[in-house]
């Protein structure tokens, strides 16, 4: 009898467990350690509060964040949530955030043969409604084999160290152009109250000295021409409203919002400057490997015109705030300057290399990697399925103390020497400035030499100091904030 009233006591509390699981999800602690927990998910991965539609973009609203310091609300949800933050884009589509650098590697090595990496819907949308001039949405934002066939056939000599090698001399020559427009526009002899429209005029000649094979005349001693100062403002406002229509909601799907407007107005003037320098094409064009290597290509012409705007663009802009970060870094150091000439005098550029890489893991133009996840993964104890969005965030990484001792200096000595396997071994997953692998920058063996032959040139004729503290902004890409002052003094030969 006490048996049979026991087992009836033993079958109601079962049943009342049962009844409070479903009602309020109450699992008692002496029943939950004999049960196994289920995989973490990206439901578990910790982030801001998720509203319906809205997501997390909320944070940019109502919040104490801003579209121009997304770099610094990247570090703050890192510090608050962890390694692995998840947020929401609109309609509740997640995107996965990563920091740790086990997990960045994870993602890259795991890209198969044609990389996802997430378009620029805006411009992708606005490209495809001009099919007057675009074939499809260009190599950034094309994926799989329409991507492919666009890389290969209009990057090949872009990406060729003969094609570059051979470039060298020009090179040379615009940079010491580029010093001797510097000592002109001095004030009192020293003083330069913003490099930035001078790197951007560098930037702009430089490509299309490469691209289009002849030179353009935007070093003039006069100041930058109407050409070159309307480019420069076109490409900035392009950037500005790529963020603002990523980042914002997405009326502009709708009707033109005016950050879609003010996009259109950049793509249509960056279209209709650069078409002008590509048709006052002379014999020296018909000589450049590049503009024929794309105009021989057996592609649609209007993917040929479109790939031609979008180097010079990016000319003008990626590599502009490549220079103005690299001297800012040099004019902060200049015992580095000391070291550098010494080093060059000696015929060696071993130091030079080392400050051009340590200029990329501190401060690198494109901070963010974003892809598309081709299968699944672990991710810090999370388990992501193939499609999700996936933001590697080498730039933050990158000042981690875990990853680089005394991550926040500018050290070029962590290159050479014994510290030297180190840090090739860690920065070769998060000291990425170009992207990796497939869908690496084909101009990234251009930009590098740029920065060389500058440099050298720079070290060797002038003293240079940085005035003011650097401040960024993201402009979709990080961008100095404000005018750059520096001065440079000639050095006594």
């Amino acid at each position: 009898m006490l048996i049979d009233i026991l087992r009836i006591q033993d079958i109601c509390a079962i049943f009342i467990l049962i009844i409070l699981y479903i009602m309020v999800g109450y699992r008692p602690p002496w029943l939950w350690k004999h049960i196994e927990k289920s995989q973490k998910t990206i439901t578990d991965i910790p982030g801001p509060l998720s509203l319906p539609f809205l997501g997390t973009r909320w944070i940019y609203w109502f919040g104490n964040y801003s579209f121009t310091k997304v770099h610094e609300v990247y570090a703050d949800l890192f510090l608050k949530y962890g390694p692995i933050v998840k947020e929401e884009t609109l309609f509740n589509i997640p995107v996965i955030s990563i920091v740790n650098r086990c997990d960045i590697e994870k993602v890259l090595k795991s890209s198969g043969k044609y990389p996802v990496r997430p378009p620029t819907e805006a411009i992708a949308y606005y490209r495809k409604s001009r099919p007057d001039r675009y074939a499809s949405a260009g190599i950034v934002n094309e994926q799989g084999v329409v991507w492919h066939n666009l890389r290969s056939s209009l990057t090949s000599e872009l990406t060729s160290p003969r094609t570059i090698g051979s470039f060298l001399p020009v090179i040379d020559q615009i940079v010491e152009e580029w010093c001797t427009s510097i000592r002109q526009q001095r004030i009192s002899g020293k003083y330069i109250n913003d490099l930035k429209p001078l790197a951007e005029q560098l930037g702009l000649e430089v490509t299309c000295a490469l691209v289009l094979g002849r030179r353009m005349g935007f070093l003039q001693s006069d100041g930058p021409s109407p050409t070159a100062r309307a480019l420069a403002v076109a490409v900035h406002e392009h950037f500005l409203a790529c963020r603002d229509t990523f980042y914002g909601l997405p009326f502009w799907k709708l009707w033109a919002t005016p950050s879609y407007t003010h996009l259109v107005q950049g793509e249509e003037a960056i279209y209709t400057l650069a078409l002008e320098l590509i048709e006052t094409a002379n014999e020296e064009t018909e000589e450049s490997a590049i503009f024929q290597s794309v105009i021989r290509a057996a592609i649609d012409n209007r993917e040929k015109t479109a790939a031609i705007v979008d180097f010079i663009a990016a000319g003008i802009y990626t590599l502009g705030n490549s220079i103005v970060f690299l001297l800012h870094l040099m004019g902060s150091n200049r015992e580095c300057q000391e070291k550098l000439l010494e080093d060059l005098n000696n015929g060696s550029t071993t130091y030079l290399k080392a400050c051009i890489n340590e200029a990329f893991r501190l401060i690198p133009t494109a901070y963010c990697l974003a892809r598309v996840s081709e299968q699944d993964l672990e991710l810090s104890g999370y388990y992501i399925k193939a499609g999700t969005v996936l933001l590697c965030h080498a730039g933050l990484a990158c000042q981690n103390n875990d990853n680089f001792e005394d991550a926040h200096l500018f050290k070029p000595d962590r290159w050479i020497a014994e510290c030297k396997a180190t840090t090739f071994s860690t920065a070769t997953y998060l000291v990425i400035p170009f992207g990796i692998g497939k869908r690496i920058c084909p101009g990234r063996r251009f930009v590098e030499q740029v920065l060389v032959s500058l440099l050298s040139n720079v070290v060797r004729e002038f003293h240079f100091t940085s005035m003011d503290e650097l401040k960024f902004q993201f402009e979709f890409l990080l961008a100095p904030k404000g005018p750059v002052a520096m001065n440079f003094l000639d050095k006594i030969m």
